[in-house]
């Protein structure tokens, strides 16, 4: 089945960042493992949104630590799709500096790494490691998955480029029906490398 792209739509989504009282300001979101709650202090995850947005804080949206932030509609969203390979922790969004912290987020952990980029085909920067293997992948300027794709769930991130979250095709409509806001799906031979298309 085809997959798409999950990024953050920048055009609404605000950037957001970990506020100050927030208790971890570590990069453990994109590892695709299950977090070990005992050893992060995931009691308060209050993020800021650094610039405002008219309309305030969306559906989706994904801090500079690369936590992907939902709200409770999203969450019930991805529930009622099947999407059970997600760690949610309550989390809340304060939308202007100064301003009270709005509940009702979660810090989502999506848990799962597939090896399904091409790596003949695709463009990156990445190290290799001595043997020759591929180590990390900085950044891709043309993306190509493998065919057939490895058996997959229907969310999960791409290894080795972790920050890569994909989707099945078939639940765009299920997206765009949902009302849901601060997303963009991409197709992955139209997407620039970052959050947009080309």
């Amino acid at each position: 089945m085809s997959k798409l792209i999950l990024c953050p739509n920048t055009d609404v989504s605000p950037d957001i960042r970990v506020s100050d009282n927030g208790s971890c300001n570590k990069m453990i979101w994109e590892n695709g493992k299950v977090i070990n709650a005992d050893k992060y202090d995931l009691s308060k995850l209050e993020f800021i949104c650094e610039k405002p947005r008219p309309g305030g804080m969306t559906d989706y949206a994904v801090s500079d630590m690369g936590c992907s932030v939902v709200s409770e509609r999203f969450k019930n969203l991805l529930l009622s799709l099947g999407v059970d390979n997600v760690q949610y922790y309550k989390a809340s969004v304060i939308e202007i500096e100064g301003g009270p912290a709005k509940e009702g987020y979660y810090a989502a952990n999506i848990i799962g790494l597939v090896d399904c980029i091409d790596r003949d085909s695709s463009e990156m920067r990445a190290d290799y490691d001595d043997d020759g293997s591929l180590d990390i992948i900085y950044g891709i300027s043309k993306l190509v998955l493998t065919e057939p794709l490895p058996e997959c769930g229907i969310m999960f991130r791409a290894y080795p480029f972790t920050r890569l979250i994909l989707i099945d095709e078939n639940l765009k409509e299920k997206f765009e029906a949902s009302g849901i806001t601060g997303y963009r799906l991409i197709s992955p031979e139209k997407w620039d490398g970052f959050n947009g298309e080309i």
